[in-house]
């Protein structure tokens, strides 16, 4: 309805000027050469607006035809646009299926086809990779770099493929660069842990990580790295601050101290912490020193003092009496540790040393939360698995957590 009223207010318009121009009165006369035209005004407008309309589209064509070498270029251009995009799509598609042939062939022909576009260098870095051609892979990650928004992905490529070549200054300084290109990323962060673990820097891996068992882990194993005493007792801290009443820390803190010549403060932090929970850790630094066995059997009963009863203070009285050749007290303790707490092995032992046989094997240790790998001796990194801050002490009757 609102479309038929418009035509008719414009066709009235319409009607209305030509009936205007219609009824304008006088002549136009026009001299060319010996020719004289003369014509009413009405046909002289008529005349004029012929004439522009002509010109007009005169100028259209003339324009058309100049500018149709660029139209067809911008058509040709799309067109080979769209075919890259098509092949980069269908490359991303084989990279995600896994085939390596089909991948390359794909990322080169997107390469022909778009040249060296962010996504045609990501397609070919990782299609190369895939293909075993390590070089190429580094190659295209390489340009990737000089692209400002894929930096990271340059970076995070060259980081992988200097790891496989187990070049670790290589995957290090690609690893800061991708820091700097991308900051806080969680994946470079533990490609820096990685590299980090590798190199055994315990003392750079303790700024990459929050977890407090790993803190505690790296924490005790940068004080045993330590050159300085008082940069070891501080790291040993360190790891009891993220774990309160961790054992290797409180070793590592009281070997410290001894180094620094405070000798009552760490045993005062072994006793306090044998109190709360003894280890067969804290009573080997209870004993540092080049003390003989009857002396070793006499400082025994201090440490034991703390904690009378326990399992682990009778094993200790048990095997320093053993060791000093006091049979009847080494029977007693280590039958009592028997009564004391579950049988790991290890009061079993001194008894079969005591009767002459074969010495029963100890069934408790430091058992991998991710591996479960068993092992007599703690480590911040698992001996099997190499994960970090995962090992645990387990004796029979007590669940790995």
């Amino acid at each position: 309805m609102l479309t038929a009223a418009k035509f008719l207010v414009l066709a009235a318009i319409f009607l209305a000027l030509a009936w205007w121009v219609g009824g304008l009165p006088g002549d136009v006369t026009a001299h060319v050469g010996t020719y004289t035209i003369t014509t009413s005004t009405p046909a002289a407008l008529l005349l004029l607006f012929l004439i522009a309309l002509i010109f007009t589209m005169l100028v259209r064509v003339i324009g058309g035809i100049g500018g149709a070498p660029g139209k067809v270029a911008a058509w040709r251009g799309k067109k080979r646009t769209a075919a890259g995009e098509r092949a980069t799509q269908r490359g991303l598609v084989a990279l995600a299926a896994g085939d390596a042939v089909a991948a390359k062939a794909e990322a080169q022909r997107a390469h022909k086809l778009l040249g060296d576009t962010p996504l045609s260098l990501m397609l070919r870095a990782e299609a190369a990779r895939l293909a075993g051609d390590l070089a190429g892979a580094k190659t295209a990650f390489a340009q990737l770099t000089k692209h400002k928004e894929m930096r990271f992905l340059g970076h995070r490529g060259l980081l992988r493929a200097s790891m496989e070549e187990a070049d670790h200054n290589a995957a290090s300084r690609h690893a800061l660069d991708a820091e700097d290109a991308y900051p806080g990323a969680a994946w470079t962060r533990a490609q820096r842990l990685e590299l980090a673990l590798k190199g055994t820097d315990y003392i750079a891996a303790l700024k990459l990580t929050q977890d407090k068992n790993e803190v505690a882990a790296l924490a005790v194993a940068a004080s045993t790295q330590a050159p300085a005493s008082r940069d070891a007792l501080h790291y040993a801290q360190m790891a009891l601050k993220a774990v309160p009443g961790f054992a290797p820390a409180v070793a590592s803190a009281a070997s410290a101290l001894r180094r620094l010549g405070k000798i009552r403060a760490a045993r005062k932090m072994i006793s306090s912490a044998w109190q709360l929970k003894p280890h067969p850790m804290l009573g080997a630094e209870w004993f540092a020193g080049g003390a003989t066995p009857i002396e070793r059997a006499q400082d025994a009963t201090l440490l034991a003092a703390a904690n009378p009863g326990h399992v682990e203070s009778e094993l200790v009285l048990a095997q320093t009496a053993l060791d000093a050749g006091l049979v009847a007290e080494a029977r007693r303790h280590a039958e009592l540790a028997l009564h004391a707490g579950p049988d790991d092995g290890r009061a079993q032992g001194i008894l079969d040393t005591l009767e002459g046989k074969p010495r029963t094997a100890p069934r408790c240790g430091w058992v991998c939360a991710a591996c479960h790998h068993t092992s007599q001796d703690w480590s911040a990194l698992c001996p099997s698995c190499g994960k970090l801050g995962k090992l645990r002490w387990r004796t029979p009757g007590t669940s790995l957590v």
